[in-house]
């Protein structure tokens, strides 16, 4: 059979197709001619689809693998939907004041007698925070994860011993189990059971024996650590002791019963809490399960083990992720129904022939097939390309790589037959309902429906990209505003270097103290408990300090730092009442002494002292002990400016067990730090030399707020990327279709504004109507977000008209350069067009 009408790509042989005993095969073949055909003919917007996908699909599976990651936390542990971590709830009569995830010694042990749905518990204490010194050989060594754990701990967290006995594991003081690096770091071999190392403290060295080695902890948990004491130890070389029910320093796990649920287990934990608080064991306090699978992304407690995630972050980065592919899809199906017309004799020829509407059908989905997997292995080469990035972006942890992973390709499969149902379902059904007798006859136009439909489309994309800019903009407004803020401190040009190890540290410290303040370019030497940025799990927190006078006795969390004589100075604090602490000034409690405190304007607050100078001389009642106000500072972030202030009380120490900071006058960052460990060397030859500059330890709190903003950003440009691309395509697509009539208008005399303006007019009115839909979206959305800050932005005007003008400028870029270029052309070539 001869077919003598041949439109462009339609193959002379389509006939056949129809003919029974046509194997399957020979007619994919020729589909998929068909289909390639079509694709030279109309390569710009086969190219727009492919890259506009590709982009789409790149974006989905790194975020999806991301949030994979962020929901794996504790799931190497199969004990892990069983463990449930206790915490403690502080209470100022009826509201929770402060929640804290550590917790009293004893009480895993007595939930565990008491409660049936508790077969196990073990203790985790952190040894020496931040970090620990260890001594192997005349060699010294910082980790950063070390704690104190019960012999249950390695199978509660499911530890396999590399080497060493499970038998009486940890049942003994000083016995030291190390992970693989740290054992192949330090001694060269995993064999190294019976050997020793030393963990030098204030008041002595804890000179333990190796009697196991670990695998690493997986990445995906929120107990890291380099080294596990067994916490025999801490009773023995520490000072703690089994029935400490005065200092909740330890985080405590417990295992429940095979059978038992959460639920019952929580109204379980209720009664014991409140048999707890009967017995006074605590006071003014709830305790609190939690699931160790929640921790990561749904705690944020004080002392948490580690800076944990943001559950509203990671989904909502997804729900992103999933709206830029799907403006992808959108894209595909606008530009594939619009360009109907265009097909509509190749189709209405087929029928004509005998093809069947499944058979067309068939067509449409085979080209629709093949723009994905050219769009899939585009994004697999993307996500290759990107992803060094992305896992620096993302704070992913070193090594992390997805094309090793089974669940990468299986979400690569998924998305692709996802896109290709998506965006090949309704054009295929679209295509293959034309009438032929219409086609042929060329009275066929685009139906109403279908135009109704790609404006709904269209739409939809922009209100799409307006949310996903005014909440780019918000967020670097809100991130820039964090960083504006007035700390009330002065972080520059100091530098904090770690109290030394052994029982000569305070002794020495007079004579560096004199070394530094003799360097030309020290301004000042301070010592501290800790300083701003390291977090309060640095300092000391208590409850129920009050106004010895104080006619209503509350029970507000406090916190509590160390501090010399040259720390107020030396960081910018201003005193707005009373004196700084001087050499007279004494350090501990007797019956002859009151101690002295400087306090902040946010102690003032929560004691409901009205002036600054109405506090000083006020009696304190502190751990059965009284104290006067000596001083008021004003309120500073201790914590970053995204956090409330906390109240903060000082106390007087002159030693050299925690931090000194020593400030310089300017010059360069690197001669100061070698000026400061030579002198450090020369005081303290014996123990390592640990610093961090103040102000990048202060920026570590930006980091996660930055991240967010940078993988937002990120997204936002994708999402503005698809857009461009299918607007382009649109708009080429509407002045190819109106050329002759561009050249009609241009020759009785239009010009070149006219045109535009009568020709953007419809995308105007849909880009409009998209950002009515989309502003209110987007207010609530940043409303919401900027309500988990202390400090934050107003929400200006411009934050939603610059988006809003930026939208309607890109369609005007978009259809004017078009239509600009087609009103240049010759009226006579216009007019030859069709």
């Amino acid at each position: 059979m001869r077919c003598r009408y041949r439109p462009d790509g339609f193959n002379t042989n389509m006939a056949l197709i129809a003919r029974p005993g046509r194997s399957v095969l020979h007619m994919l073949t020729n589909y998929i001619k068909i289909a390639l055909r079509i694709f030279r003919k109309d390569s710009t917007f086969t190219l727009i689809n492919v890259v506009g996908l590709a982009t789409g699909l790149a974006v989905a599976l790194l975020i999806i693998q991301y949030v994979r990651f962020e929901l794996s936390y504790e799931q190497s542990n199969p004990l892990a939907d069983r463990i449930v971590r206790l915490t403690i709830d502080y209470m100022n009569g009826g509201t929770v004041d402060a929640q804290d995830a550590e917790n009293f010694p004893p009480i895993g042990a007595k939930a565990k007698r008491e409660m049936n749905e508790v077969v196990n518990h073990t203790r985790a204490y952190a040894i020496l925070k931040p970090n620990v010194t260890v001594q192997i050989g005349t060699n010294y060594f910082i980790l950063n994860n070390a704690y104190a754990v019960d012999s249950s701990f390695f199978s509660m967290f499911n530890y396999p011993l590399l080497r060493g006995n499970r038998k009486d594991l940890f049942t003994r003081p000083r016995q030291v189990v190390l992970t693989e690096t740290m054992a192949l770091t330090h001694f060269k071999t995993l064999d190294v059971l019976g050997k020793t190392l030393k963990i030098p403290k204030s008041n002595g060295n804890v000179l333990a024996e190796i009697v196991g080695v670990v695998p690493d902890s997986p990445v995906n948990t929120h107990l890291k650590f380099d080294m596990l004491l067994s916490y025999p130890t801490m009773l023995s070389d520490f000072g703690e002791w089994e029935d400490n029910w005065n200092n909740n320093n330890t985080y405590t796990y417990v295992q429940l019963a095979e059978k038992a649920t959460y639920e019952g287990f929580t109204k379980s934990l209720a009664a014991f809490s409140d048999r707890l608080v009967k017995d006074k064991k605590i006071i003014n306090s709830k305790v609190i399960g939690q699931k160790i699978g929640d921790i990561h992304l749904y705690s944020h407690k004080t002392f948490e083990v580690e800076p944990n995630g943001e559950a509203r972050s990671v989904y909502f980065l997804l729900g992103v992720a999933f709206l830029v592919l799907l403006s992808a899809f959108v894209n595909y199906v606008n530009l594939t129904t619009a360009k109907a017309l265009d097909r509509a004799r190749e189709i209405g020829m087929r029928k004509v022939v005998g093809s069947t509407q499944n058979q067309i059908r068939t067509q449409i989905f085979i080209e629709t097939v093949l723009v994905n997997v050219v769009a899939g292995a585009l994004a697999v080469g993307l996500v290759a390309a990107l992803r060094p990035v992305f896992v620096e972006v993302a704070g992913l942890p070193e090594g992390f790589t997805v094309f090793r992973d089974v669940f990468f390709w299986e979400s690569t499969g998924a998305f692709l037959l996802l896109s290709i149902l998506l965006s090949g379902f309704y054009p295929a059904f679209v295509l293959s309902s034309f009438d032929p007798i219409t086609v042929l006859k060329g009275s066929f136009s685009h139906s109403t429906k279908g135009i109704l439909l790609r404006k709904s489309l269209v739409v939809f994309q922009f209100a799409i990209t307006l949310i996903l800019l005014v909440q780019t903009f918000v967020v670097y407004r809100q991130v820039n505003f964090l960083r504006e803020q007035n700390l009330g401190l002065n972080l520059d040009h100091t530098l904090v270097v770690k109290a030394p190890v052994g029982n000569d540290a305070r002794q020495d410290y007079g004579a560096f103290r004199q070394m530094l303040l003799d360097q030309a370019q020290v301004k000042a030497v301070s010592l501290s408990g800790t300083v701003p940025g390291l977090g309060s799990t640095q300092m000391g927190s208590t409850t129920g300090i009050n106004l010895s006078d104080a006619v209503k006795k509350t029970s507000y969390n406090y916190h509590l730092t160390r501090i010399d004589t040259s720390f107020i100075g030396l960081m910018g604090l201003k005193l707005l009442a009373g004196k700084n602490f001087d050499a007279t000034t004494r350090t501990g409690f007797s019956d002859t002494t009151v101690r002295q405190l400087i306090v902040n304007e946010e102690t003032l607050r929560l004691w409901e002292i009205p002036t600054p100078a109405e506090a000083i001389g006020k009696r304190v009642d502190l751990w059965g002990h009284k104290a006067t106000i000596r001083g008021v500072i004003k309120n500073y972030h201790y914590e970053s400016p995204k956090a409330a202030f906390i109240p903060i009380i000082h106390l007087y120490s002159p030693n050299f067990d925690s931090f000194a900071s020593v400030k310089f006058a300017g010059g360069n960052a690197n001669e100061q730090l070698a000026t400061l460990k030579k002198i450090y060397e020369a005081n303290f030859p014996y123990s390592p030399f640990s610093y961090f500059f103040l102000d990048s330890e202060y920026d570590k709190q930006y980091k996660a707020d930055e991240r967010f903003q940078q993988v937002f950003g990120a997204l936002t440009g994708f999402a503005i990327l698809i857009s461009c691309l299918g607007l382009f395509g649109l708009a080429t697509f509407t002045v190819s279709k109106r050329t002759k009539e561009i050249g009609i208008r241009k020759v009785i005399g239009a010009s070149t504004t006219n045109l535009m303006l009568l020709l953007s007019k419809d995308f105007i009115r849909t880009a409009l109507l998209s950002i009515l839909i989309g502003l209110p979206i987007t207010y609530f959305l940043v409303k919401n977000w900027l309500a988990n800050y202390a400090a934050r932005i107003d929400l200006s005007w411009w934050l939603f008209a610059a988006p809003a003008l930026f939208i309607l400028l890109l369609v005007l870029v978009s259809i004017g350069s078009k239509t600009i270029a087609t009103a240049l052309m010759n009226p006579v070539k216009s007019l030859r067009s069709e």
